[in-house]
């Protein structure tokens, strides 16, 4: 992810984030392919290639196996109002499993088709995996943001419009009725002690079904029929206690948990065109992806009192569930690569994606219809076009090893004039390979580093803010296996 943007809701509901959560994929695959940022899809012969360019396919001349393990160091740094706290964890995965089956043609026999490649495999196109703690003093909290939600509600009808959250905490006496259908909080002096944690969990993996042909050796062409994979899971605690011990209310625990499975529908096109023998140039297009999600959501909330423990009973602990789909940005990759002689290679991308683009609507036949209004148009009026720059090389040792670097920047989906903190997200990538000719083993690892703004709750209420410095390391290992 490019980062967490406005932050986590304190209740569940389909919105913008979700949009944008699906719609940025990175590069990913093998450990060949990531150690050089990605970048070198016009040069091809890596299956990883497809998520960019299905054209690149048609450099691959053997049948080809390829699987790839993925080990992610997880790293944050927040900062709360001046107290920086860090956390960190590890987590493992398959990113990369395909096989292509290579067909060599009879030029004069098929029109000056050289070769017809069919592959089908699965790339991990995104990690969802985080790990952040906060903590310190603020002089709101999160009652405050309950309260302004609830104000304006008959406190009959609070738990039937607010189950997730300011239902929660008047259940637990964490707010009260103050007259004129308006709230209030005992916490009214002193500043609150805030500590927040989150772990995200999941990803997104593509498979890919594809067929390209190498036409006269001067224009390859790919297509793939891609189904992509999404499993997300967001678990918080969010805990408070306050400085006033002289205060009823001592301290509140508010908890929830997210679960999101789909499955995304999508179709990619491209071409690779080679002037020489040592150039080419790339263009592809990857049309918008249909992503029917399934939400499943529970929240709790508990509070300490000078009368002791508050608690929400079991049977009224809310959960919730809703299907819907999200419609991503079409995206478009343009690419070149050079072949040094004996030296190795290099190569460059461009991708363009408009965010903006991206809408949720209502599955079809719904029990619970929903417009989506106003959740399209926040992703208009928050999201806008980027540009995504990768550079990397492939430098030949020797007739057996090889050493990969890279670098990609992917540009900010907010606008700037919006208040959103605009810092791209940055990769770093390295790698070496071994080919003994038909058995060939990378290695490679890539850095990624993305910072974003988090609000725990009402953006407009001073003290909701945290500012979140996140790193993932990724350790790539792949084999792969060369058939004649």
């Amino acid at each position: 992810m490019l980062g967490l943007g406005l932050g986590t809701q304190t209740i569940y509901a389909q919105n913008e984030e979700d949009a944008l959560r699906y719609s940025q994929t990175y590069f990913g695959g093998t450990a060949r392919a990531t150690g050089s940022a990605g970048a070198l899809s016009a040069i091809g012969g890596d299956f990883s290639y497809v998520t960019q360019n299905p054209a690149s396919l048609a450099r691959i001349r053997k049948t080809n196996f390829s699987t790839t393990l993925n080990v992610e160091a997880l790293f944050s740094n927040s900062d709360f109002y001046g107290n920086s706290t860090s956390d960190n964890g590890t987590a493992g995965n398959l990113s990369n499993l395909s096989y292509v089956k290579a067909y060599e043609l009879n030029p004069k026999k098929f029109n000056n088709w050289y070769s017809v490649q069919l592959g089908m495999g699965m790339t991990r196109i995104n990690t969802f995996h985080e790990r952040i703690n906060y903590s310190g003093i603020a002089d709101s909290s999160l009652l405050h943001s309950f309260i302004y939600e609830a104000n304006g509600t008959p406190d009959s009808l609070i738990y039937d419009y607010f189950p997730f959250s300011a239902g929660l905490a008047y259940d637990v006496f964490a707010i009260d009725p103050a007259g004129g259908n308006q709230y209030t909080t005992d916490f009214t002096s002193g500043n609150s002690i805030h500590n927040r944690s989150i772990t995200r969990k999941g990803g997104m993996h593509e498979y890919s079904f594809s067929l390209s042909g190498n036409y006269a050796n001067k224009l390859y062409l790919g297509g793939s029929f891609n189904l992509t994979r999404v499993k997300y899971t967001d678990a918080f605690q969010h805990r408070e206690s306050f400085t006033d011990t002289s205060l009823w209310l001592q301290s509140i625990n508010y908890t929830g948990n997210i679960e999101v499975e789909g499955w995304g529908y999508g179709l990619r096109l491209g071409a690779l065109v080679l002037p020489n023998d040592w150039l080419s140039f790339g263009v592809s297009a990857q049309l918008p992806t249909l992503y029917r999600l399934s939400d499943s959501y529970t929240n709790n909330m508990t509070a300490e009192t000078d009368d002791g423990g508050k608690f929400v009973s079991p049977e009224f602990v809310p959960t919730g569930s809703y299907d819907y789909t999200i419609i991503t940005p079409m995206r478009a990759n343009f690419s070149v690569g050079a072949l040094l002689s004996k030296y190795g290679s290099i190569g460059a991308e461009i991708e363009y994606v408009d965010y903006g683009t991206s809408s949720l609507s209502d599955r079809s036949y719904s029990a619970a219809p929903y417009s989506f209004n106003s959740e399209n148009f926040q992703i208009e009026n928050l999201y806008t076009t980027a540009l995504n720059y990768k550079l990397g090389f492939e430098a030949k040792l020797s007739s057996q090893l090889y050493l990969r670097g890279g670098y990609a920047l992917y540009g900010t989906p907010f606008r700037s004039d919006k208040g959103n903190l605009t810092v791209p997200t940055q990769f770093y990538t390295g790698g070496l390979g071994y080919n003994m000719g038909n058995v060939y083993f990378d290695f490679s690892c890539v850095v990624k580093q993305s910072s974003a703004n988090f609000f725990a709750y009402d953006p407009t209420i001073n003290g909701s803010k945290a500012f979140i410095d996140s790193k993932n390391m990724s350790f790539k290992v792949s084999m792969g296996l060369r058939i004649d």
